[in-house]
């Protein structure tokens, strides 16, 4: 006799010792329709941001000059001119995606943008993934202050998630530090039934996994599909406890694969406290060091180890020297001779007109934007679930944290379309950083009012 195919929302697996694995939502739990629905691509938000502001006189053109890089995105993302802000390096760094004063250096005033959708987005206040939040990049100053640097808090304003500024730790994080392997560590023996509870929940329901991903189970084939989805990626969550790779192992996602580790030579920001000055960088070895990371980041995406994370090209108020020769805009430079980016930046003053100290911050500027636009277009290049990119699909929030000098007024923001809820352009804003932040939680679903409504879908 045939029966029934639809199942409780509380079916589960269970193993030995009375252990209980979750079933992902299925089809046959639903019994309102039988038409799928397309596929819908899962809630994700990144914040993006480079420190030391984008000063107004580099926004006035547009997505030129300082602001080329951002020109390839022009068709993908809402940048916005006019947002007021706090003045101050640590009141702005820590405001940047919260839109709240900091309690102190430690603390922000409340949950960044990305914090708050993936709590509206998911029951269990986290996305089903490996990592909650993962962060990347590179700064050199106040490591005792991650007001500075870190760019997703959680609900209590606390740091939420990691941060890795060595491509090789990244690299790491992701694939991990072993191969995966049956044998118990240090033995060529196979694990006893107490071993396997300890290392792997999945091998005491591999019964019952087989019967629901089989023809047997009278799912249709999506749905067995989905069961061994869902499964492999608890097995995943185990491989990542062990240190073994993420990546390349059943259910990772499609198309992941291990790639080449990055060279042990490549780049890495050193953090120091209190120094005036920071620390003197190739401009050619950041950019390569931080696109690798990119590179890492957007495949981490792509195989759904995270859904949340943020990048820093430099934190609120850092100090570095670039050297060598660099591209702005088509036009090769000495970098060095710009000087360092804290002091060039404000060596503008608050009103600029032009002039040499304006020219060089533009050139700090566009190497930071080259780095963003580089992450940006990483996950543009990955297709997701329904035919779209990463990036269309996802909230992309570009932010810096002042306009010019230590100014808040005019501090430029950008905005991805996010599976369609924001238009792209470029728009003059009048409101304050609080509005537009309260402006995209409505956009994302969030509720409330819109102040600033003209980039809105």
């Amino acid at each position: 006799m045939k029966y029934s195919r639809h199942l409780s929302r509380r079916t589960l697996l269970r193993g030995a010792g009375g252990v209980a694995i979750a079933l992902p939502f299925l089809d046959e739990m639903l019994e309102t329709s039988v038409w799928a629905a397309p596929p819908t691509p899962p809630v994700r938000a990144f914040n993006v941001f480079i420190g030391g502001g984008v000063p107004a006189i580099h926004q006035q053109n547009g997505l030129v000059g300082p602001l080329a890089p951002l020109a390839p995105l022009q068709d993908k993302m809402a940048f916005l001119r006019g947002i007021r802000g706090p003045d101050g390096h640590i009141a702005a760094a820590g405001a940047a995606f919260v839109g709240k004063p900091s309690i102190n250096d430690t603390t922000a005033g409340g949950p960044s943008i990305d914090n708050e959708i993936m709590r509206f987005a998911y029951a269990s206040g986290k996305p089903p993934t490996p990592i909650d939040v993962q962060g990347v990049g590179s700064y050199f100053k106040f490591l005792d202050n991650p007001s500075r640097w870190v760019k997703s808090w959680d609900e209590r304003g606390m740091p939420k998630g990691g941060f890795v500024a060595d491509p090789s730790v990244l690299f790491k994080t992701f694939f991990g530090n072993a191969p995966g392997g049956m044998a118990m560590p240090g033995t060529m023996m196979p694990p006893s039934l107490d071993q396997k509870l300890t290392t792997s929940i999945l091998d005491t329901v591999v019964s019952q996994y087989k019967f629901y991903s089989s023809d047997r189970s009278n799912l249709s084939p999506a749905s067995r599909s989905k069961m061994s989805d869902h499964l492999d990626a608890v097995r995943q969550v185990e491989i990542r406890a062990s240190g073994a790779s993420l990546i390349g192992q059943p259910g990772a996602g499609r198309g992941c694969a291990t790639p080449a580790a990055p060279s042990p030579n490549l780049f890495v920001s050193t953090q120091h406290n209190g120094a005036a000055g920071g620390v003197t960088a190739v401009a050619a070895k950041f950019v390569e060091s931080f696109k690798v990371m990119a590179d890492l980041f957007a495949m981490g995406v792509a195989c759904d180890l995270f859904r949340f994370g943020f990048s820093v090209a430099c934190c609120g108020g850092d100090g570095v020297t670039f050297t060598g020769p660099y591209s702005v805009a088509g036009q090769m430079v000495d970098i060095g001779t710009a000087g360092e980016t804290h002091s060039t930046n404000h060596a503008m003053g608050d009103n600029p007109t032009g002039g040499v100290a304006v020219d060089h911050a533009g050139w700090h500027t566009h190497l930071f934007l080259e780095c963003c636009a580089y992450l940006m277009q990483k996950l543009d290049g990955f297709t997701d679930v329904d035919g779209g990119t990463l990036l269309d699909n996802s909230l992309v929030m570009l932010g810096t944290d002042l306009g010019t000098n230590h100014s808040g007024v005019s501090v430029f923001y950008g905005v991805s379309r996010a599976h369609g809820k924001f238009k792209p352009g470029l728009y003059d804003v009048q409101g304050s950083l609080a509005d537009f932040l309260a402006s995209c939680k409505v956009g994302m679903g969030l509720g409330g009012s819109a102040p600033i409504s003209s980039f809105l879908a």
